[in-house]
């Protein structure tokens, strides 16, 4: 009971700090891909000496979640630029209905569960869309996708490293997606951002949610069921917006709030038919 009691604090701390990533993302002067990489880079050197803390494997596993953070953060990050904390954040959610369009894909069936799980989802992501896009880059339609589909990669990848000290394993992964950010970088030769300011608060928030709490959502997915961390994680699209109108004053429409009503719907179904 004390181990799940513990699971159950560190994904809850993981999740609040998360919450947070899209206040910061509204107060800095920086092109996604900037944030993404300083992000990263920070997060990835200050766990670095826990690297030898324990054996870490598999490799492979290492590196495709490096690769998936990376898309992940920059897509959520540009998503959340150009449109709203509240549209990238519940797109993050829709993983479900990727899943189960897979399954379907291999098995040639699907049961009637699963299609209103998918039905809801889409709804939602359809309504995300139509509520976002007026006046602001069709861009967001992509970005909001992506920001879904690496999740999904990201987690399974995260899922599939069942060894080693979990701020060695984060180190490892931020640094692969650091460096993936600047070679991408290297090609595309974005501005830096302007202030030093904007700086230490990305290098600061590198270290608390790209390191720190993804630590904690390791560590917690080792002690408890992994359906029961998807639905704590539900509080993050809630906290979000939050966060961001409090900070920011940016307040979703009406057609956003629905549609993450319908994505939180549907993946909690889905979390309770795998109970």
């Amino acid at each position: 009971m004390k181990i799940k009691e513990n699971g159950s604090i560190l994904i809850m701390l993981a999740v609040l700090i998360w919450s947070l990533s899209g206040l910061l993302i509204k107060s800095v002067d920086a092109n996604a891909l900037w944030i993404t990489l300083i992000r990263s880079l920070a997060g990835g050197i200050v766990l670095l000496p826990y690297i030898t803390k324990d054996q870490i494997y598999s490799i492979k596993y290492i590196f495709l979640a490096g690769i998936s953070m990376a898309i992940f953060l920059f897509a959520l990050a540009l998503t959340t630029k150009i449109s709203s904390a509240a549209m990238a954040i519940s797109m993050q959610y829709t993983a479900p209905v990727y899943m189960i369009a897979y399954n379907t894909y291999k098995n040639r069936s699907i049961s009637i569960a699963k299609l209103v799980v998918f039905f809801c989802i889409v709804i939602g992501i359809i309504l995300n869309i139509l509520g976002s896009i007026e006046g602001k880059s069709k861009i967001v339609i992509l970005t909001g996708i992506i920001t879904g589909l690496s999740f999904v990669f990201y987690s399974v990848s995260l899922k599939k490293i069942q060894k080693g000290n979990p701020l060695g394993v984060m180190a490892l992964v931020n640094i692969i997606a650091a460096t993936f950010c600047g070679l991408a970088q290297f090609v595309y030769c974005t501005p830096p951002p302007k202030s030093l300011a904007d700086v230490y608060v990305l290098i600061i928030s590198g270290i608390v949610i790209s390191g720190l709490s993804y630590s904690y959502y390791v560590k917690g997915l080792r002690q408890i069921p992994v359906e029961r961390a998807l639905v704590m994680c539900l509080v993050e699209p809630i906290l979000n917006p939050i966060w961001v109108y409090l900070g920011k004053g940016e307040i979703p429409s009406e057609v956003v709030i629905i549609g993450i009503t319908f994505i939180l719907l549907g993946t909690l179904i889905d979390i309770l038919l795998k109970k």
